[in-house]
């Protein structure tokens, strides 16, 4: 998730990614930094598709599986 601090001593407001378990944590190690809501917190989408962060390891397991395909099954497999 993302979170906006402010620095209580200069005043400077900034965003820090967390998870929500470690936020407490953070807290406790950073008692200069007050929270303040600038929106709503949001949480970090990924973008692309899984098939684009696999590696290239996986990518030869597809095409293995994909040439013992028939071929009117094997566009069902996309790779990259």
């Amino acid at each position: 998730m993302l979170y906006d601090f402010e620095n209580i001593e200069t005043g400077e407001v900034k965003e820090y990614s967390m998870r929500l378990a470690d936020y407490d944590e953070f807290i406790k190690n950073n008692p200069h930094l007050k929270r303040v809501m600038l929106k709503a917190p949001s949480t970090i989408a990924g973008t692309g598709s899984v098939v684009s962060k696999t590696d290239d390891g996986w990518k030869e397991v597809q095409q293995k599986m994909k040439r013992g395909l028939p071929p009117s099954l094997r566009d069902n497999i996309r790779e990259k």
